[in-house]
């Protein structure tokens, strides 16, 4: 059921933006499954620009026809999230700078293979060429649809060229919502289990489930454990936590706006274990 779920919120990723694509915009969505997962579309709703086709086990392929659903699953989407995958706030930096560079040497359009060809050559540490990071920052408004920069792209340039902190603080505020949600889950996580503030036993499955149990539906975007895994990054990255592939250490508790610099930062009054402190 969770495969299917995350095949469909990336589909309806797909056809959102295809929008900016002249040459895919008139192209049809496709989520192609085994045909034994159709039944599990009976308890998900999927979007009316989403094709299903189904695959019999002898390789024959036919289109899955929809059905009215009395109470279809809805996804609670929260205010100011949207598409984050393998991302670090350097990573966005640098692809700002790239595609504001680029914007200056070139009129008109810049093409998405460019622009993606230019991050590979000058970060290929980052995953997939940028291509998740694009689609963020079109997300948020700092590229548009010609893929330069909007007047909010030039504003977080502008912080950039003002220093590092002034940049990461910005962007901590568009990523608040995941930040604060993560943060929350793992702390109740961890009153939950008894554990340690820097010490807690978690997966990053865990932590979506309990975003989703805190709202009571499932969330958009925060159900899937690789978004999970991309606030978790950049919460290492901001200095707030740590963590191996089942234990988190929750470094510093703060207000994302203030994260996780100056003198505005509160710490964690962790405790530890054999102390009564």
């Amino acid at each position: 059921m969770t495969g299917i779920a995350q095949g469909i919120g990336q589909a309806y990723q797909y056809s959102y933006q295809k929008n900016f694509n002249e040459k895919a915009i008139n192209a049809e969505v496709l989520l192609v499954c085994p045909q034994d997962a159709g039944s599990a579309f009976e308890l998900l709703h999927v979007p009316e620009k989403i094709k299903v086709f189904l695959v019999t086990v002898d390789g024959n392929v036919f289109e899955r026809v929809r059905r009215r659903q009395g109470a279809p699953t809805v996804e609670l989407q929260l205010p100011n999230t949207f598409y984050i995958r393998d991302c670090e706030i350097n990573h966005f930096k640098d692809i700002i700078l790239i595609i504001e560079e680029m914007g200056r040497r070139t009129t008109g359009s810049l093409t998405q293979r460019n622009i993606l060809r230019e991050i590979h050559r000058r970060r290929s540490d980052i995953a997939a060429e940028g291509y998740n990071h694009l689609i963020t920052l079109r997300s948020i408004g700092a590229i548009g649809a010609k893929n330069r920069l909007t007047p909010k792209g030039y504003h977080l340039f502008g912080l950039i060229e003002k220093g590092d902190e002034s940049f990461k603080r910005e962007f901590c505020e568009y990523l608040y919502c995941f930040l604060i949600n993560v943060m929350n889950a793992l702390v109740l996580i961890a009153n939950e289990k008894g554990n340690t503030l820097d010490a807690v036993e978690s997966t990053h499955q865990e932590i979506a489930d309990r975003i989703c149990q805190i709202w009571g539906q499932t969330v958009r975007f925060m159900y899937d454990p690789r978004t999970i895994s991309t606030a978790m990054r950049i919460l290492r990255e901001l200095g707030a936590v740590d963590y191996t592939d089942s234990r988190v250490a929750l470094r510093k508790l703060v207000h994302a706006i203030y994260l996780p610099w100056g003198a505005r930062q509160a710490r964690l009054p962790i405790r530890r274990r054999g102390t009564n402190s």
